[in-house]
């Protein structure tokens, strides 16, 4: 009776998680139309009958590779989805890499689907040896391997690329994976004119500056996790306080990939200059690219620190952040208030004390670079709709959303001006400047661009605030006004704001003048800013 049951026992093992595939096709959209629907349903078809053809012709089991193919598709599609809850943008190769190296963190954020795709893996185990081999399928299955091969290879030439950019779940999930396998690189744009600011390496000489101040103020950067003004969404009425003297700003992912504003800022170049690979440019930064702003000033004799919320080693954080210049990398492990809670219930407050301990404590003049947490999705807490604040044109979830965001940022806000206020307090004088790095993900995921006044999901803000003067955004613009301002064009700002000077400031902001704020040019074998070179924007008086 046993020996009867063993034989199907395979066969028990694999088809529920084969079961699952149908699900995934059914969530599963491509691009627009119907020939988007079409390519991508039958991209996921053959990437499964492609691993099962290869496992059952190598290892001649057929319920184990029926098994092995569903569970690997299953486990990069809950991959995905993971990563697109918290992180806000698809699932590329590369991320396997960051798997790797940051365990920890990403069982936290999806611990259950994890545990059931290992906990099948092992059931496969189980499956291959109790299944006994079939030689005779090994014809079948090479003949289905050939022909998913080929045309596997027909969808993933240059005329069928799917944009690797999409910041939509559940949207072309394969072939955004299998694509970045090999579309992922940084690739230096063709200009052909010198640039002191633009683009892999830095121009060190161009960067020397020419003049400092005598006292060198402390320079702190802020980056606020997913925050935005509440005014951009229509038919939401906001209350309570903003940061004050707020800017607009260009930032380039909506809803996720903090990592590409924070190497926009530390690098000094927009990120989608490098190519298909820059929404990954946190894992290729190291040894490519060269750091600017956190370089000049150690040169000037700053020490340069990063405060971080969650561990260094996610996503390849304090690799990066070294590698473009800073001195000492200080995660949540190091801080003990932070160390002791969930990742998504952070209050600014645990960063911001530590700035304030490592001012303090440093002799030298310092920059310090801080990422916040506490606007990090997900924001849909099922909240009653209020009409007075929500029109009839926001769904129960949207409303919901913004109540919950609203909430929060009036909680940062007052974080913000209580750290001020507390650096007023010291006898150094502190320059500090504040930005949002991207909508949030549930923003991003439930509002359409309609949704938004200009219909701009890309935009943010920034302000500028010095102890000696109080808030001086505009005194940092020195007059200039633009819709928006790059946020890779904040470093300049800064620097230029501190009182120093270098030939590298001086072409940036020539540049940014050009470019109505943006980071352009590059694509032009003349660059927009060269008839502005004649005037170029004078230094604010500190």
């Amino acid at each position: 009776m046993l020996s009867r049951w063993r034989k199907h026992i395979p066969a028990l093992i694999a088809l529920p998680i084969t079961l699952f595939m149908p699900y995934v096709l059914l969530m599963e959209h491509g691009s627009a139309g119907i020939g988007g629907f079409i390519y991508n349903h039958l991209y996921t078809v053959l990437v499964w009958v492609t691993l099962f053809s290869s496992t059952a012709l190598l290892g001649c089991r057929v319920w184990f590779a029926v098994g092995l193919a569903s569970t690997v598709i299953a486990g990069l599609w809950a991959g995905a989805a993971i990563k697109y809850q918290f992180l806000g943008s698809q699932l590329v190769a590369p991320d396997l890499v960051v798997a790797a190296l940051s365990p920890e963190t990403l069982l936290e954020m999806g611990l259950t689907p994890t545990l059931l795709i290992m906990g099948y893996l092992l059931l496969l185990i189980i499956v291959f040896l109790l299944e006994k081999p079939s030689p005779q399928t090994r014809r079948l299955t090479a003949f289905g391997l050939g022909g998913s091969v080929a045309l596997l290879v027909t969808l993933n030439l240059p005329t069928f690329y799917v944009d690797l950019q999409w910041t939509s779940q559940y949207k072309n999930t394969l072939p955004v994976f299998v694509q970045s396998i090999w579309r992922t690189q940084l690739e230096e744009p063709q200009h052909a004119h010198d640039s002191s600011y633009c683009c892999f390496k830095a121009d060190r000489q161009a960067e020397t500056f020419t003049h400092a101040p005598n006292q060198k103020p402390n320079i702190i950067v802020i980056l606020e996790e997913s925050t935005f003004h509440p005014e951009q969404i229509v038919g939401f009425k906001p209350t309570g306080r903003f940061f004050q003297d707020a800017y607009p700003l260009k930032v380039h992912t909506a809803g996720g990939s903090t990592w590409v504003q924070e190497i926009a800022f530390l690098h000094g170049v927009a990120p989608p200059l490098y190519g298909n690979g820059w929404k990954t440019i946190n894992l290729f930064a190291p040894g490519r690219l060269d750091g600017r702003i956190a370089h000049q000033l150690t040169e000037q004799g700053y020490k340069t620190k990063t405060i971080y919320p969650i561990a260094g080693r996610f996503y390849g954080g304090q690799r990066f952040h070294e590698q473009l210049g800073i001195q000492e990398f200080i995660d949540c492990k190091a801080m003990p208030e932070c160390d002791k809670r969930k990742w998504n219930q952070m209050p600014d407050e645990i960063f911001f004390d530590e700035a304030l301990k490592q001012v303090k404590l440093n002799e030298q003049p310092l920059f310090t670079f801080i990422a916040t947490m506490r606007q990090h999705s997900p924001h849909d807490k099922k909240l009653k709709p209020d009409p007075r604040r929500c029109k009839p044109g926001l769904s129960g979830k949207q409303c919901s959303i913004m109540l919950d965001y609203s909430k929060r940022l009036q909680l940062s806000v007052k974080a913000y001006e209580k750290l001020l206020t507390q650096l007023q307090k010291l006898p150094e004088r502190t320059i500090v400047l504040a930005f949002g790095d991207h909508i949030p993900g549930d923003v991003a995921a439930h509002f359409e661009a309609t949704d938004f006044s200009g219909q701009d999901r890309f935009r943010t803000f920034f302000n500028a605030w010095d102890s000696s003067k109080g808030y001086v955004t505009r005194q940092m613009l020195n007059s200039m006004s633009f819709d928006t301002i790059d946020i890779a064009m904040l470093d300049a700002l800064a620097l230029r704001y501190a009182g120093f000077e270098s030939r590298y400031l001086t072409d940036k902001l020539v540049h940014m003048q050009a470019c109505s704020g943006d980071f352009c040019g590059f694509e032009e074998a003349i660059p927009k800013n060269q008839a502005a070179l004649l005037n170029p924007p004078q230094s604010p008086v500190p």
